[in-house]
């Protein structure tokens, strides 16, 4: 009897534990924000800014050592002379600064010196070897000494062109005592004052160029599509607000930066009033290619971007369904970031409610709950 008693207790174990339904998940705490029309990013393009650089900029060294001793002087605010500082204007060709040059004086002097003595053995070497070919000729003169004569002759002209050739570095030496603006620009940076002693290749002064200016801003391939080189795009300048600069698109890059899948754009800008300064912020729109079929691009986190497993970006919006609220993906194409925000091409309208915490860990199709 107690046999049949414990059998039929595991029997109504066993059947209970077959019908044990699994346990359920809880739904995922999420966050979510219903999408608008955002005015920073109109259907007529996508505003992108930068900052203003020359168009050339030069990094000004000695190519030996000195000490400074003399700074170009330049007219002040007050009517006397100081020397160049930072924000002055250079002409081409302007002796900048000077090191001192008495030790390469004397090495010219030295050099020439060599080189005098080197022509006068040169000059006795030619005689002798016309001598001895006059008495080679005439059976006078053993072959042994003639080759000596035309020998010696050969080696007084090897050191005339050494001796030469040294006075030539010795002047190159002195010329570069003095260094010059290779073109009309502005000194931006200045690293010497005078007495300083200057080592050989350590930049002294910075020299931009400004007559043209740029400014270069990475656009998606949405946008990059729709411009070309030479292409007219009006800027604006945050430290003049009241005035538009007309400019030209100069240069393209022909790929996608690695990480931000940018492309880079150039524009070039007018400066010969040289208002624009290096460093100065800029902005500029170019015409969106799809503005004919979207009427506008949308803002939405960044937080609220998730990468799909094909690779596409996606997003996660909120839907209903017979379980509750769900999380859905959706696969968007991105454009330019704009602070902590991001602009959406295609896949999500305004008045969509996306999720903009918690997306990174919820699945398609997922339940979720909305904190408020």
């Amino acid at each position: 009897m107690r046999t049949l008693i414990a059998i039929f207790s595991l029997l109504l174990v066993m059947a209970g534990c077959g019908t044990k339904k699994p346990l359920s998940q809880p739904p995922q705490g999420v966050q979510t924000e219903v999408i608008h029309t955002q005015t920073g990013a109109s259907g007529d393009g996508l505003r992108f800014s930068a900052v203003v650089t020359p168009d050339s900029e030069v990094s000004l060294a000695f190519r030996i050592p000195g000490y400074a001793i003399s700074l170009k002087q330049v007219r002040g605010q007050d009517g006397r002379m100081r020397d160049i500082a930072e924000g002055d204007r250079v002409s081409r060709g302007a002796v900048l600064i000077r090191i001192r040059s008495s030790e390469y004086q004397d090495k010219v002097r030295q050099a020439s010196s060599q080189a005098a003595a080197a022509e006068a053995v040169a000059q006795k070497a030619t005689l002798d070897l016309d001598r001895a070919t006059h008495l080679y000729n005439s059976q006078s003169l053993t072959k042994p000494d003639f080759d000596a004569a035309r020998a010696q002759y050969d080696a007084s002209q090897e050191q005339v062109k050494s001796a030469r050739a040294q006075t030539s570095e010795a002047e190159i030496a002195l010329r570069d005592t003095s260094l010059l603006a290779p073109f009309d620009g502005d000194i931006v940076k200045k690293n010497v004052e005078l007495g300083a002693f200057v080592g050989p290749g350590a930049p002294v002064l910075e020299l931009a160029k400004t007559d043209l200016v740029k400014i270069v801003v990475g656009v998606p391939d949405t946008i990059v599509r729709s411009v070309h080189t030479g292409q007219p795009v009006e800027v604006a300048i945050d430290a003049f607000p009241t005035r538009t600069f007309h400019a030209r698109i100069s240069r393209m890059s022909s790929a996608a930066d690695t990480v931000t899948r940018n492309f880079e754009v150039e524009v070039a800008i007018p400066n010969r009033d040289h208002l624009l300064k290096v460093g100065m912020i800029g902005s500029l729109q170019f015409a969106n290619v799809d503005r004919g079929t979207r009427t506008s691009a949308l803002l939405i986190p960044l937080s609220a971007i998730v990468q799909a497993k094909d690779g596409n970006y996606g997003v996660f919006t909120i839907s209903d369904s017979n379980a509750g609220e769900v999380a859905r993906l959706r696969t968007v194409d991105i454009g330019a970031v704009t602070g902590t925000e991001i602009s959406i091409l295609n896949g999500l309208e305004a008045g969509d409610r996306i999720i903009t915490t918690g997306a990174n860990l919820l699945k398609d199709g997922q339940r979720v709950e909305v904190l408020q």
